[in-house]
């Protein structure tokens, strides 16, 4: 079973269309998980059309009440946590200052996942997928596999705070009973689409 991972779209408010390069990327998937921060219902209508979705709210996500605030899905015999993962913007405010003036982009990492696993405490999961840092991430938090496929478009602040890979998917696989995740980066120049090959970075 193959998982595309998506997040932090933010379409229409910031970006005006999907990155061009996810419908190959996600050709043959068995299902999408949206982990929030989509911004407006043509994304939910613009994956459907490659696979069936699941998608979560995201702090930025006014107007789409509809979706839940966390979700766990049952996929190949695995159990999956689904959530943006933001937290109130009293706590964010000082490593967000941080970075914008620094460029350092692990200061709000560490803490940010600890607190993605606790949003699932006693529901057994095999893995969480969550967004919001606009950056990738594969790792074991709490012996949870955490995984956060990052942003698929770019803003100045993003090429600011996160120098390297700034605009990517993921996918996630069940194979004999297996999780595998990967990092599948994305072009920054959308005309360049047409030139690339996409290759999946593990972690």
């Amino acid at each position: 079973m193959r998982i595309g991972l998506i997040s932090d779209t933010h379409m229409p408010t910031m970006s005006s269309r999907l990155h061009p390069a996810v419908p190959e990327v996600f050709r043959g998937v068995d299902m999408i998980l949206h982990a929030g921060d989509l911004t407006g219902n043509e994304m939910l209508e613009m994956l459907e059309q490659i696979a069936p979705v699941h998608a979560v709210h995201g702090d930025q996500d006014v107007g789409l009440d509809h979706l839940p605030a966390r979700l766990v899905i049952e996929a190949g015999h695995k159990r999956i946590g689904l959530v943006h993962g933001h937290r109130p913007r009293w706590l964010e405010w000082p490593g967000f200052t941080w970075n914008m003036f620094f460029g350092q982009h692990f200061f709000l990492a560490p803490r940010f996942y600890v607190n993605v696993v606790r949003q699932f405490a006693g529901e057994p999961v095999d893995c969480i997928v969550c967004g919001h840092l606009h950056r990738p991430y594969i790792g074991h938090v709490r012996g949870v596999l955490v995984v956060n496929p990052g942003s698929s478009y770019i803003n100045i602040l993003d090429r600011r705070t996160q120098p390297g890979d700034y605009v990517s998917v993921g996918m996630l696989e069940i194979v004999d009973d297996t999780l595998r995740a990967a990092i599948v980066p994305l072009p920054e120049r959308w005309q360049a689409v047409g030139r690339e090959r996409f290759g999946m970075r593990n972690a």
